[in-house]
């Protein structure tokens, strides 16, 4: 696959603001993932070797963590240059409304999501303890949804362990230290994404169409 989108390019004026994060991680309510989850079910051991053998995110800690990416930003640098990849088109119209109902709580007029992956953690496996650190990081809220789990998945942040439910959203601070691990029998699955507040921001041509992105 081949990551050949164009960058989405926002003006620098105003300048985007660090987002506050929670303390941890905050649950963001209920979202309907059902058509979500059935067509990730659907995905074929293929697919997942591919999208995961392309993906920009490929560091040290995700060794036991395949990622199909959607969108990613530009070396992590500022979420105002983002791209999509070829997959996106397929899927947008299904991603769409989780991350509009998940980042609803954040209440912004014109959300913005320059990142969204699918993550699959292996039984038995983890992720080591990271700092997702500076550049684009403070200036998102991280948001995952866990599509497929089981109660010995486990998320730890600042050293406080959490099991993220299906059918949630949850915000997590990702500028602390942070790891996961999958005691269970299947493969976690996570629905990531990333959003900020875009009103105010002129948009590229590759947006100025689009709605919700």
């Amino acid at each position: 696959m081949s990551v050949a989108s164009k960058s989405i390019t926002y003006g620098t004026a105003p300048a985007l603001p660090r987002v506050e994060k929670p303390a941890l991680v905050r649950c963001l309510g209920p979202v309907d993932v059902e058509a979500l989850r059935g067509r990730v079910g659907r995905l074929s051991e293929k697919v997942w070797r591919q999208e995961d053998a392309a993906k920009e995110n490929d560091y040290f800690c995700f060794a036991h963590t395949q990622h199909i990416v959607f969108r990613f930003i530009e070396r992590n640098w500022t979420p105002l240059r983002y791209y999509s990849t070829p997959i996106w088109t397929v899927w947008q119209r299904l991603l769409l409304p989780v991350m509009a109902q998940a980042a609803a709580p954040c209440g912004y007029a014109q959300p913005v999501y320059p990142k969204a992956m699918l993550a699959r953690l292996a039984a038995g496996h983890g992720i080591d303890q990271h700092i997702d650190g500076e550049g684009s990081h403070p200036l998102t809220h991280r948001i995952h949804v866990p599509l497929q789990t089981n109660p010995r998945a486990t998320l730890t942040v600042a050293d406080a362990e959490f099991h993220l439910e299906a059918g949630y959203a949850f915000e997590v601070n990702n500028l602390l230290p942070h790891s996961a691990f999958n005691g269970g029998e299947e493969d976690r699955i996570h629905f990531v994404f990333e959003v900020f507040e875009g009103a105010g921001h002129r948009r590229g041509p590759e947006s100025a169409a689009s709605s919700g992105f």
